[in-house]
């Protein structure tokens, strides 16, 4: 019991209090109403005090800077202008902020100029506040850097009051110089080196400043730069000597918002990672003149940091590619995933500067970019042709031996409209099964081939090699009241001779259905004698949703998500994974599935808009913000990133994230192989695949990308198997009749194999209008028999070419018709036509490299010849080949025709030899076949060219 004696009564509150707040900055959040209950008699007073805390503390975690406008309720009671404060004479006001008054004064003793910092006086008198001065003191005396501005004293008045006396730092802000003038490419790193440096040795001090930015930092006359105000800073917890902490409380938000990390900018906990977030901001202002992140409001900025990406664009062409990467991975918005220590970015700025300036790694000028890029492919080639040496001639290493088996559809006991719910069941088993590292699972394609299975265990055994089978029955009961049962009776058999490994039957209600397929993954991985890791069976252990009718309608978005890739089927699947979130607004898996949905719908053209894009986005950080751990979050990431921007090393990073614990997955490693071909490293892409379709070995898509990557490298032996292969899987379908049509083409140089493909095709399936008449148009055409292929053109309801990689209007393929026929009046009218609807088209969307080419195509038919050579060269630009490598080449092939049509030869010749050495369908052969060409038939250059590729 404490007394009221009045004597002593303050200084009993002051203790209670501190008690209070020692609580919170060891990250508690006592119950006020139950901590002033301790002390009858006092219960008002520490109430009054603590809320004056925290109305105190609150102005400190404001979300905007803080500045002197509000301390009005808080002005100084004594004017300090020329006063002394013991052997400091104060001359002026240099500064107001969130901690306290700046003045600059002179050291009498020493002969100096120093700034001294004090407090408003309403909060000197309070206890958090002057924690939190006195805590700034020890921060600063703790850093002895030569980027950080130095303590020399701290001075203690009578009435309580404290001054920091502290180095006085002439010079301007950084922010006041990029404010001036554009910074040029090596002092802004120079001044961004100095920054790293202050801020890698606080770290290593455990200080974290979390309020960096332009303007707590200063360039003095001789170009070094300090770091100020540290005011903001904590110590990092675990790493403080005192083991004095002071934890951000829940949801408070410190800092300036332009440089808020997004951790920060939700008020969640921060430590040095938060640091070089804002690092990537000052890194990139100081290159760019201008914010990473930028809105009317504060609440605007941080969506933006959140939600959005840097301009890229922005950044000077000359920026060396490695302090690119540098900012990209400061700026990574999961904190997992950003750089590690600012000491990193200390070395890459240094290696760049270290470097003569014409060795830097800058970017490509482009009158050289076009050698650059035939140097680099030539070097490419000689390193390709030894890689494969050494793989085709190395001695063969077994690979560690994984046990192989096979997940078969659970047949359906119940009625006919469960069987997506049995399907449904066998792939969250299978998905289960997939996370064990020592299990080699096939996916899911592969194993429907034997539903309802006619075939033995050995025969299974000798199409997929596998080991062990796992089958069973799936029955759903539904009772009149809400809650159905469920009974499971899975079996593991031997496939060498079909003998029963492990049976069980379940049944359960059918909340229990996440603990019975994590049950069964580990009675499997115990009578296969595998020692289950612990993330393995945290994996296995699983629930997705406590909701059992958003599972149920999960389960049915996944069966349309399977289907197949048609547009309808997409549709349905969003509208049932809609559903699950509307019944679950925390199913994570369900929004990362729904973001993958919705970038198909992109990617595959049914509806390539920017609201479908973010649709996609907004599940996609719907399900990070949920789980941000879970695989599949990871992998919906990488699709966002890949369908969507094209951003080939994120998409790779969260595909890696999402491997680790999917170590088995033939659709991400489909993924991360399709990536790779995109980025050129098409060795990498091949292994990726062949893997796949080891896991899947019935996989007709998975076969058919083997195929298409083995005729871009043109090995079209190779290529052919795998489209044969491909037919005999998906003999219905038209796409690998139509890559072994092509490859003909680009192999043998004719048509007559071509022709064979297409003949076939027609006997054995029912082909889409465009497939069917589109290849006897092309066939036609390399014949020479070009009333047939008008005839064809004119019989299409449409005509348009609208693919990823060319959008061909109908009037410029009668354009290039008219044109091989010589007929260049007619040619030159649906040129023109073509250009109306292009030009159209790039108002619309002009960074779409399809346009640009196609338009200058089109130019280059009316006779605008500088236009046509200024579109093609920008199709080049938006799609480099360095960014694009597939896509990349049918703009260069573009803009090789566009130079043929406008008399250029030479250059179209370049950009011809550009191709060759690289990966690509431009072959030798379908240069001869091809009638764009036969302007440069008599040029000595293209003969040499042709003599050289027999």
């Amino acid at each position: 019991m404490i007394g009221e004696d009045e004597n002593n009564q303050n200084e009993i509150l002051d203790k209670v209090v501190q008690e209070f707040l020692a609580a919170q900055l060891r990250g508690e959040e006592p119950n006020l109403d139950e901590f002033v209950r301790q002390y009858p008699g006092l219960e008002k007073q520490i109430r009054q005090k603590i809320q004056n805390c925290q109305r105190v503390s609150s102005l400190f975690d404001s979300l905007r800077e803080v500045d002197e406008n509000e301390f009005k309720h808080a002005k100084e009671e004594i004017d300090l202008i020329g006063k002394r404060l013991g052997a400091f004479e104060i001359t002026e006001v240099i500064g107001r902020g969130g901690m306290g008054v700046v003045y600059k004064g002179h050291d009498i003793r020493l002969d100096r100029v120093v700034a001294i910092k004090s407090m408003p006086a309403e909060l000197q008198a309070n206890l958090t506040a002057r924690a939190r001065f006195t805590r700034e003191a020890k921060l600063l005396a703790s850093l002895n850097h030569p980027n950080i501005a130095v303590i020399h004293d701290i001075i203690e008045q009578a009435e309580g009051i404290s001054y920091l006396i502290l180095e006085y730092i002439p010079g301007e802000t950084l922010a006041q110089r990029i404010a001036r003038e554009p910074l040029k490419l090596q002092e802004a790193l120079l001044i961004c080196q100095q920054v790293a440096e202050a801020v890698s040795a606080a770290h290593e001090k455990g200080v974290v400043h979390r309020d960096l930015k332009p303007g707590n930092i200063k360039i003095t006359p001789e170009n070094r730069v300090k770091v100020l105000d540290f005011g903001l800073a904590k110590i990092s917890v675990g790493e403080s000597e005192s083991g004095e902490t002071t934890v951000t409380q829940a949801g408070r938000v410190i800092g300036t918002p332009a440089y808020m990390s997004p951790e920060q900018a939700r008020g969640k906990s921060v430590d040095r990672r938060t640091d070089i977030w804002s690092f990537g901001c000052v890194l990139y202002e100081t290159l760019t003149g201008r914010l990473p992140f930028e809105g009317e409001t504060a609440t605007d900025t941080l969506a933006c940091i959140i939600e959005r990406e840097p301009d890229w664009e922005a950044l000077p062409q000359r920026t060396p590619m490695n302090i690119r990467a540098l900012l990209r991975r400061c700026l990574e918005k999961d904190p997992n995933r950003r750089l590690r220590d600012l000491g990193d970015a200390v070395i890459e700025i240094s290696e760049t500067l270290s470097k003569p300036t014409g060795a830097q790694p800058m970017m490509i000028p482009v009158k050289s970019r076009k050698m650059a890029i035939i140097i680099v492919a030539t070097i490419a080639i000689v390193l390709s042709g030894l890689v494969m040496r050494y793989i085709f001639t190395k001695p063969d290493r077994p690979s560690p031996k994984q046990i192989r088996l096979v997940v078969l559809p659970f047949e359906n006991l119940g009625s006919a409209e469960d069987e997506y719910f049995a399907a449904g069941i066998t792939d969250a088993i299978t998905a289960r099964l997939g996370t064990i590292h020592e299990l080699g699972v096939i996916s899911r394609q592969s194993a429907m081939q034997y539903k309802k299975r006619e075939k033995t265990a050995q025969q299974i055994a000798n199409d997929l090699g596998i080991d062990y089978i796992l089958e069973g029955t799936v029955q759903r009961e539904r009772p009149s009241d809400s809650n159905s049962r469920v009974r499971i009776t899975p079996r593991l058999i031997k496939a060498a001779d079909d003998t029963h490994v492990w049976a069980q039957a379940y049944d359960n209600d059918m909340s229990d259905v996440f603990r019975v397929q994590s049950d069964v993954a580990e009675r499997v991985a115990q009578a296969l004698n595998i020692a289950l890791l612990e993330p393995e069976r945290r994996a296995l252990q699983s629930r997705p949703t406590e909701n059992m009718e958003a599972y149920d309608y999960f389960l049915r978005g996944n069966e349309y998500w399977h289907r197949s890739v048609q547009e309808n089927d997409y549709k349905i699947a969003i509208q049932m994974y809609e559903k699950v979130v509307e019944l679950d607004p925390e199913f994570a898996l369900a929004y990362a599935q729904l973001s993958k949905c919705h970038a198909q719908m992109y990617w595959e053209y049914y509806d390539h808009t920017l609201e479908r894009l973010k649709m996609a986005k907004k599940a996609m950080d719907r399900a990070v913000q949920l789980e941000p751990d879970l695989p599949e979050v990871h992998w919906a990431s990488g699709n966002y990133y890949y369908r969507g921007h094209l951003d080939y090393d994120l998409a790779l990073d969260q595909f890696a994230i999402a491997q680790k614990s999917m170590p088995n997955d033939s659709d991400l490693l489909c993924s991360i192989g399709y990536v790779q071909r995109r980025q050129g490293k098409f060795d990498d892409a091949l292994a990726n695949l062949k893997r796949a379709s080891e896991l899947d070995p019935l996989s007709n898509v998975i076969t058919l990308n083997l195929g298409q990557t083995f005729m871009l490298m043109r090995n079209y032996p190779e290529a052919l198997h795998c489209f044969d292969r491909g037919i005999s899987l998906a003999p219905d379908l038209p796409q690998p009749y139509d890559w072994k049509a092509l490859l003909y083409l680009c192999w043998e140089g004719r048509t007559q194999n071509a022709r064979l493909v297409v003949d076939e095709a027609l006997k054995t399936i029912r082909l889409p209008e465009e497939f069917r008449i589109g290849w006897l148009i092309t066939l036609a055409v390399y014949d020479g028999d070009y009333s047939k292929a008008l005839d064809g053109l004119s019989s299409l309801k449409s005509g348009d070419i609208n693919t990823q990689y060319y959008f061909v209007p109908r009037a410029m393929r009668y354009a290039s018709i008219f044109r091989y026929m010589n007929d260049n009046e007619r040619a030159k009218e649906c040129y023109d036509e073509a250009r109306t609807i292009l030009e159209d088209r790039i108002q619309q969307e002009p960074n779409d490299a399809r346009f640009r080419s196609a338009l200058g195509i089109a130019y280059a038919g009316v006779g605008r010849i500088e236009d046509a050579i200024q579109e093609g060269k920008k199709g080049v630009d938006l799609l480099p080949i360095t960014k694009e490598a597939w896509g990349g080449t049918y703009r260069v092939r573009d803009l090789a025709l566009i130079y043929v049509m406008v008399g250029e030869f030479d250059s179209a010749i370049d950009q011809i030899e550009i191709l060759l050495p690289i990966p690509g369908e431009l072959s030798i052969p379908l240069l001869r076949l091809e009638p764009d060409w036969n302007p440069l038939r008599g040029h000595p250059r293209f003969k040499k060219l042709l003599e050289e590729g027999k």
